[in-house]
């Protein structure tokens, strides 16, 4: 017919633009699977111009898989997806962060070790990059970058342990889970504290670092937030994490905390862990 459009070549418009969905992690395959087809690539054509597997590709457009934010940029600029594939992926991530703040009535491991976050007229927390300055300008150089260090630490940390909870192979694990500390800027921001930080605060960052690559590695090897494997490397993360917060208040001449001053046995989390319990 003169005049129709043709749909295989075209990107969708604004108006069916991934809507059905409710849920971030499928919409974000829906909309995939509809600029993907739009372009006219098969799932391992596009896989070649990402750089990622044709299965891993595959399980995100079906919802098995929850995408990562390095990929959906990537696909974003194979696709001409003008960032909308970006989009949705932040959205999963700030999704899964809340569902960690609430799957747990007793504040087991299923929610977020990092400082509260807080409301006000200040952008929350839970949606500020990592690399972004915070609102206390007078902070010292040393000190800023022990801050966003920690920060970003914490949201690498959330976004693994929403690879932890699917059901992917190993194999198909590897690419969100290494992407997990890109998407936080985790080796950027560790590099300008190796340079900026006071020593106190290095040695401490780069122990919870350390510990954050155990769980990384656990979780790529296929452990589940309710196993053994995932426990083991979670809690020394914990208790590695709250030693750096309490370097960074030394730093800031604040006085140290205990941890029976905030109610708890010690700084690995354990006694609130059901599965340890």
């Amino acid at each position: 017919m003169i005049g129709a459009r043709d749909e295989r070549h075209e990107p969708p418009t604004s108006a069916d633009r991934c809507e059905p969905s409710t849920d971030t992690v499928e919409r974000l395959g829906e909309c995939l699977r509809r600029y993907r087809e739009a372009a006219g690539l098969s799932l391992s054509g596009l896989a070649r111009k990402v750089n990622y597997s044709r299965g891993y590709l595959s399980k995100v457009e079906t919802g098995r898989a929850p995408g990562n934010v390095q990929l959906a940029e990537r696909c974003d600029d194979a696709l001409g997806a003008g960032g909308v594939l970006a989009g949705l992926a932040r959205a999963q991530l700030r999704e899964a962060r809340t569902a960690d703040r609430t799957d747990s009535p007793d504040r087991t491991p299923g929610v977020s070790i990092g400082w509260p976050r807080q409301g006000g007229p200040d952008q929350a927390m839970s949606q500020r990059r990592s690399d972004e300055p915070l609102t206390t300008a007078g902070l010292p150089v040393s000190s800023s970058a022990a801050v966003a260090f920690m920060l970003a630490l914490d949201e690498a940390h959330n976004a693994l342990r929403a690879v932890a909870r699917t059901d992917l192979s190993p194999s198909a694990r590897r690419d969100p889970a290494n992407a997990t500390l890109d998407d936080a800027r985790v080796y950027a921001i560790r590099e300008r504290l190796l340079v900026l930080g006071a020593a106190p605060l290095v040695s401490a960052a780069e122990a919870a670092f350390l510990r954050l690559i155990a769980v990384r590695d656990a979780v790529r090897a296929g452990a589940c937030l309710d196993e053994a494997a995932y426990h083991q490397v979670y809690h020394p993360f914990a208790e590695a994490l709250w030693t750096f917060r309490m370097a960074l208040r030394a730093d800031l001449g604040q006085p140290p905390l205990t941890p029976d001053a905030l109610g708890r046995e010690d700084w690995s989390d354990r006694e609130r862990c059901r599965d340890c319990r």
